[in-house]
């Protein structure tokens, strides 16, 4: 008898049997996302799907099941020794864990009141009794569960149980841009577009509650099967009403893609130094590489004082605009930078236009046709205001040259009266 899908925790372990096979490469991403539709409808488990289908051989799914198996075997044995696991913390019933940061851990949870499936956070036991890792934990989340935005994961709850701190947010079903870069390698032009103008949707929101973010970088950016990017992991993000919590000098953040500013440890940030941090991130995708590459001191002194790597000797293909938008993401200097995300998605959208006219496509929407009439208007003003400089210069040049030919003559003809 074929065994069913039942819950959230067999549906999570089919969506790692799968990318486990996608790493392999035994699958594509394609046949994965297909497969998984017909797990839901007929609730049977990914290997047999993918067996029934002739997409992999009995032997080789039975190899899957029992290195998955391993996998979550070693990492239940590394969560505490697996206590923590089955168990259930407030309303929540702990199915695995499926993160660690420098902060908590992050475990797959079933919100048993709500009957959904969440990430829920835990306060690290060694940081429960530091008061000041407790307001910086709960900061954390009183200022994510604010926020509501399609292109942020949402939190759900904040609380505390039997000593342990916590909030619950949003599960997301897909791939973080690392994940993207690290089976992919370089993103396609029109992907990395669209990553980048749904990340500063996030960001546009985020400056507009005062809120940096502190911690952009590709493994905080999600990708839903849809095409959705949410921008998650907030144990970094800074409230600037709250910014006493950061002390001067402290240095919170990724090396790889930190700002220059945040490297030195500068403590007023603001969302330029976020545009950065996406800058950086954005050289990522489209080379597979990072800025810079070293020691976690070197690669912070890089961002503080060595010029960028030239992305056109890493790559050939990228347009010109886009080489032009990258350096000015990732200037040195907060002030040459874009000093907005709405700057940045302007920009991206007529590159996004410029790359689909390239490729013999032409906008669809109402909206996008608009952002291009509205960026076109803007870059024409821009031009009428250079040639207006250009004109005053002219005219006075002009004028300078013909009060000189006046003098001249002036001079010439006294030179005449007096000779004669």
């Amino acid at each position: 008898m074929a065994k069913e899908t039942n819950g959230p925790e067999q549906l999570d372990e089919d969506f790692r049997y799968g990318q486990l096979a996608i790493e392999g490469r035994l699958i594509t991403p394609d046949q994965f996302d297909a497969a998984m539709d017909k797990v839901r409808e007929t609730r049977k488990p990914l290997a047999e799907i993918l067996v029934g289908e002739s997409t992999i051989d009995v032997t080789t799914a039975d190899r899957l099941t029992k290195a998955l198996r391993r996998i979550m075997r070693d990492e239940r044995a590394k969560s505490e020794g697996g206590m923590l696991v089955n168990k259930q913390i407030g309303g929540y019933k702990l199915v695995r864990r499926i993160g660690e940061g420098g902060m908590g851990e992050v475990y797959l949870a079933e919100q048993l009141t709500m009957h959904r499936t969440v990430a829920l956070k835990i306060l690290h036991n060694k940081w429960a009794d530091d008061e000041e890792f407790r307001k910086r934990f709960l900061l954390e989340a009183r200022a994510a569960g604010k926020l509501s935005h399609q292109n942020l994961i949402q939190v759900y709850d904040v609380n505390k149980y039997q000593g342990k701190y916590y909030f619950s947010m949003e599960f997301i079903d897909g791939v973080t841009v690392e994940d993207l870069i690290r089976h992919e390698g370089a993103l396609s032009v029109d992907k990395v577009i669209d990553i980048c103008m749904q990340t500063c949707q996030a960001l546009k929101y985020l400056a507009t509650h005062n809120i940096v973010h502190r911690d952009i970088k590709p493994a905080n950016i999600m990708v839903t099967k849809d095409g959705t990017i949410k921008l998650g992991d907030f144990g970094f993000i800074q409230s600037v009403w709250d910014a006493e919590l950061m002390q001067e000098g402290t240095t919170i953040g990724t090396p790889d893609y930190i700002s220059p500013e945040q490297a030195r440890g500068e403590r007023n940030l603001d969302v330029r130094s976020d545009i950065y941090s996406l800058g950086a991130s954005i050289f990522h995708m489209l080379t597979a590489k990072t800025l810079f590459q070293g020691s976690c001191s070197k690669v912070m002194r890089d961002h503080i004082e060595t010029e960028p790597p030239r992305l056109e000797d890493l790559r050939k293909d990228l347009p010109k605009d886009l080489l032009r938008v990258m350096r000015k993401m990732t200037a040195k200097q907060p002030i040459d930078r874009y000093q907005s995300p709405e700057e940045v998605i302007k920009d991206m959208e007529m590159l996004r236009i410029d790359v689909a006219s390239g490729a013999g496509t032409i906008p669809t929407s109402r909206s996008q046709i608009m952002n291009v009439i509205t960026a076109e208007k803007e870059r024409i003003a821009s031009l009428e205001n250079d040639l207006a400089g250009m004109r005053g210069k002219q005219i006075a040049w002009m004028v300078a040259c013909a009060i000189g030919w006046i003098g001249a003559a002036i001079l010439y003809v006294l030179y005449m009266l007096r000779t004669h």
